[in-house]
């Protein structure tokens, strides 16, 4: 029979719904890779910073990191590669990116491990004559604990290669590190008491839960303060830029009227007003008041 101009009978009823159900599924998913994906992430950052804090000879200068996106993208893009061809061009005015990247057999070991493997490079590295011993490799060590590198992004991807299937694990670091001078690569940090050598940037030392260790930790918020009703924060001056309507340090008070005839004190959303003005509304008309008194402002619309 031809159903072609015939709508779904009996038996085809439940298709929307399943579709509908195949919909949700698939929203589920991508909420459940998506949780994922961020457990990772603060699992590889707080690892880094874990094992960074741990360096033997203890590092003076070693600074804490923090996770960045763009930096995630280059090593997802990388990773997507199967770790061929050229390096990902990191966007404009983005500081030298240093790289870890390893190739595994699918399923032989977590990020995680890899990270650690990485870390294990350390046994094969002399600090003091800052180069690895004969017939290793340690750059993935050294680039991991670059005191100077603050930033992390790191990306992972299932590749096939013929009948074998693998694992790309990439980390981007920024500043990067494996610095060379006469061709041969400067120590990855400066030896000393932890955090005894941080700089000025640098607003405390941050340790472990267990005490031990320390991370040279650059604040997020310099100024120590936040802005509320949308107000944005001037870092370099530590001044609250407020949206039109709000004043105050903090852009906590609703005030949109603007004084005529006197200065307008942004702290309390009042007039004081200029000699020969005052009075009980906005404007300060003349003749209202004594010269000089300040006019607070009872309602600001």
């Amino acid at each position: 029979q031809d159903y072609s101009s015939r709508g779904p009978g009996p038996g085809l009823a439940w298709i929307p719904e399943l579709r509908l159900l195949e919909v949700a599924w698939a929203g589920r998913l991508q909420l459940l890779e998506l949780t994922a994906g961020l457990k990772e992430r603060f699992l590889l950052l707080s690892l880094h910073n874990k094992l960074r804090s741990k360096v033997q000879p203890p590092a003076a200068n070693m600074q804490r990191m923090d996770w960045s996106e763009k930096l995630a993208q280059l090593a997802q893009e990388r990773a997507a590669s199967c770790l061929a061809g050229a390096l990902p061009r990191p966007p404009h005015h983005t500081q030298h990116v240093g790289w870890n990247a390893q190739l595994l057999p699918a399923g032989a070991a977590s990020f995680a491990a890899v990270v650690e493997l990485w870390f294990s490079e350390g046994r094969s590295y002399d600090y003091h004559a800052a180069q690895c011993l004969e017939n290793t490799t340690c750059s993935h060590y050294t680039q991991l604990v670059w005191a100077t590198s603050s930033r992390l992004g790191c990306g992972k991807h299932a590749c096939i290669e013929g009948q074998e299937r693998r694992e790309a694990f990439v980390c981007a670091y920024s500043p990067g590190g494996n610095w060379e001078m006469n061709g041969k690569t400067i120590i990855p940090y400066k030896k000393g008491a932890w955090c005894s050598l941080c700089t000025s940037g640098c607003s405390g030392c941050f340790k472990s839960w267990d005490h031990s260790g320390g991370l040279c930790e650059v604040p997020r918020n310099p100024c120590r303060m936040s802005c509320r009703n949308d107000g944005r924060l001037n870092m370099s001056t530590c001044h609250c830029d407020c949206l039109p309507g709000y004043t105050g340090r903090y852009c906590q008070v609703k005030c949109s009227i603007k004084c005529l005839h006197g200065r307008f004190r942004e702290e309390e959303c009042s007039c004081l007003c200029d000699i020969g003005y005052g009075g009980a509304d906005v404007k300060c008309p003349r003749g209202r008041g004594l010269p000089g008194s300040p006019l607070t402002l009872q309602r600001c619309k």
